[in-house]
């Protein structure tokens, strides 16, 4: 009997034991992925902190910190009439299967995942109003496909250039080149190597030429911007297929894999389709077509507010401002412009017309107000 006690007693010790180390070895595991969860929230909240500064000042910057862990399936996800927040998706990384995420990012920026990412604040101008956004975005080859070779081809690729980050500088840690395909080389025109921002833009100065279809091989950090008359599904090219815009300044663009036509209207949507590319997360969704939906969800957002704002600002101007200087008239044509610009997200091409349509009327009569003089701060503006 007492053998068999002794031995009742060793199977329970073992027992205890294996158990006590279980949940020792569990604790230690959670207290990891609680300490990692904790890092990465921070290092999401400093992106978001940096993405405020140079927003703020405009001032350039690099971001390094996303090398610590892996962070490639973030995104910035609209929320409609909340703050936009990161969203971070799939188990690669995380102990429990889900990345954090939920950090909100309070000012306008286009995000691109990479270990390093270049920072620069980007604007398109209205005239009487400006839209800035964050470029953030790590290596990233821009490589042209103009078919045509026509100078509608070569002015949509200035347009995609010249809103661009220029990464020239010595302190850039990310280069953002671009380059030419034709057929089946990637053309390297800047002595070998992908151009920066300003040595492109020389080129493009030049006249058109044509390039036939691209077929070469990609690098992952290459995003091939096809810009053709004649864009379908069957085109087998990696990435983004544009057709340049028509007389009133509206085009479509085509991402391999998708079925869907996606109206362009200035060239902040053209970088958003570039810049994010084909790629397919694990819901099927494009990050061209993230980027895209969340640059124009933001700024139909912010247009609207700001149409209004100034619609109220120009009645109250016209009925101060001295009756001989003309302006009170121009001040209320301006005001009845931009009360017609409705708070909606435009999709279709008549949906795009009209909102075209209406900030060219808006941006000729603030100039107009401009040239008169009316925005002179005398008469306290």
């Amino acid at each position: 009997m007492l053998a068999v006690h002794r031995i009742f007693q060793m199977i329970f010790g073992i027992i205890v034991s294996v158990t006590l180390l279980y949940f020792l070895i569990s604790y230690s595991g959670d207290y990891q992925c609680t300490q990692k969860d904790l890092q990465r929230a921070k290092i999401l909240k400093a992106f978001s902190d940096q993405s405020r500064d140079v927003y703020l000042t405009g001032i350039s910057t690099n971001f390094t910190h996303f090398s610590r862990y892996n962070f490639s399936s973030c995104y910035i996800k609209f929320q409609d009439r909340d703050v936009p927040q990161m969203e971070c998706v799939g188990s690669d990384t995380s102990c429990h299967g889900v990345q954090v995420s939920g950090i909100p990012i309070e000012t306008p920026a286009l995000f691109y995942p990479g270990k390093e990412v270049y920072m620069g604040r980007d604007t398109l101008d209205y005239g009487w109003w400006a839209f800035n956004i964050v470029e953030a975005m790590p290596d990233t080859v821009f490589v042209f496909d103009p078919i045509e070779g026509t100078e509608e081809n070569w002015q949509v690729m200035r347009d995609i250039v010249e809103h661009l980050p220029d990464t020239s500088d010595d302190w850039s840690v990310v280069e953002v080149g671009f380059a030419f395909c034709d057929g089946s080389e990637i053309l390297n025109v800047c002595g070998g190597q992908p151009c920066s921002k300003q040595e492109f833009l020389s080129v493009l100065d030049a006249p058109p030429s044509a390039t036939s279809r691209c077929t070469a091989s990609l690098k992952a950090n290459m995003r091939l911007v096809t810009i053709s008359n004649s864009c379908s599904n069957s085109f087998t090219e990696r990435d983004v297929c544009i057709i340049p815009p028509n007389s009133k300044g509206v085009g479509n663009a085509f991402l391999v894999g998708s079925a869907k036509a996606y109206v362009w209207k200035d060239p902040l949507d053209l970088v958003s389709l570039a810049l994010g590319g084909s790629g397919k997360d694990d819901f099927g969704k494009t990050a061209g077509e993230r980027l895209y939906s969340y640059k124009n969800s933001l700024l139909m957002g912010k247009l609207s507010l700001a149409s209004e704002m100034m619609s109220k600002r120009c009645v109250l101007v016209a009925g101060k401002i001295p009756e001989e200087t003309g302006c009170g008239s121009v001040y209320i044509e301006l005001s009845q412009v931009l009360d017609r610009i409705p708070g909606k997200d435009y999709q279709s091409l008549s949906d795009m017309y009209e909102l075209n349509d209406r900030l060219n009327e808006a941006k000729a009569l603030y100039q107009s107000l401009v040239e008169k003089g009316c925005e002179r701060s005398e008469y306290g503006m």
